[in-house]
Parts: C-alpha cells; sequence; structure tokens
C-alpha cells in the first residue's frame, strides 16, 4: 500500500454496492473501491509535497498523519469479500504502523538525531514493503507503491 511518509499514504472511500447477502462486496467491486480509494488518497498525500529539508520534516507529518488516518478509516469501512479479508486487514494494519514511524521521525527530525531518524526511516519503510506485498497479493496495485 503506497504509505511511503517520505515515507507516506494510503486510500480510501466506503462506498458500498454489490456483493452478497452478508453485506459484502463481490470481488470486483472491492478491488474497484479499494483502487479509488488508494489512488485519492495517495493524491492527497502528494498534494502536501515533500520536506525540503530536515527541520520540514515534522510540519509534514503533522499534515500528513490526518490524511493516512482519514484514509485507512475508508479502508477499512470497506466489507471485502471473506476469502480476501485476512490478508486485506494485514495489509492494513501494516499500513497503520507507518504512523507511529512517522511520528518518531517527525521527532528525531527536531532533535537533529540522524540516526533516529534513519531507523524511523526504516520502520516506515518495512512497514511499507509488507502492506504493498499484501496489495499486490490482493490485485490491488493502486494500494502499492510505485
Amino acid at each position: 500500500m503506497r504509505f511511503v511518509l517520505t515515507i507516506a499514504v494510503v486510500g480510501a472511500l466506503a462506498a458500498g454496492c454489490g456483493g452478497g447477502s452478508d453485506g459484502r462486496l463481490s470481488k470486483q467491486d472491492f478491488l474497484q473501491q479499494a483502487s479509488a480509494i488508494c489512488k485519492r488518497y495517495d493524491a492527497k498525500v502528494a498534494a502536501l509535497g515533500s520536506p525540503s529539508s530536515p527541520a520540514d520534516i515534522p510540519q509534514f507529518v503533522e499534515r500528513g498523519i490526518p490524511v493516512i488516518q482519514q484514509g485507512i478509516a475508508e479502508l477499512r469501512a470497506l466489507r471485502p469479500p471473506a476469502d480476501l479479508e485476512g490478508d486485506y486487514n494485514r495489509m492494513l494494519d501494516e499500513t497503520e504502523k507507518a504512523i507511529p514511524a512517522a511520528r518518531r521521525l517527525a521527532d528525531a527530525a527536531e532533535k537533529r538525531d540522524a540516526a533516529a531518524v534513519q531507523k524511523a526511516i526504516e520502520e516506515g519503510n518495512a512497514a511499507d514493503e509488507a502492506s504493498d506485498r499484501i496489495a499486490t497479493k490482493l490485485g490491488l496495485s493502486e494500494c502499492a507503491a510505485d
């Protein structure tokens, strides 16, 4: 899932229609809606720009986290087919791991702690890579980083 905060984002929208009598979306509707959400939130994160210096990181993170949280909430509102639910939840769980990593990144940048900055970036990237692997497995290419 795209969530490279420097490392940054995710997507989401929950309109729900089509699917089984248990309220779950059909696979096609699920993939279409989740992909649209990811694409929309990727654009929102891209609109935030990028930090141009370490001093810009805390403000970037402060503006980016609410966007990411909203995207995750909208994605969690989708009801995927039962056979995709476990992987989908793991994808979102991995994406959420980037939020505390982003906060640690902002704190480390503010303190000018290069080692802590690097560690936070590595944590965020690891969560992003794990999320991307699952998104690709699910067929959610819009939710995987480029």
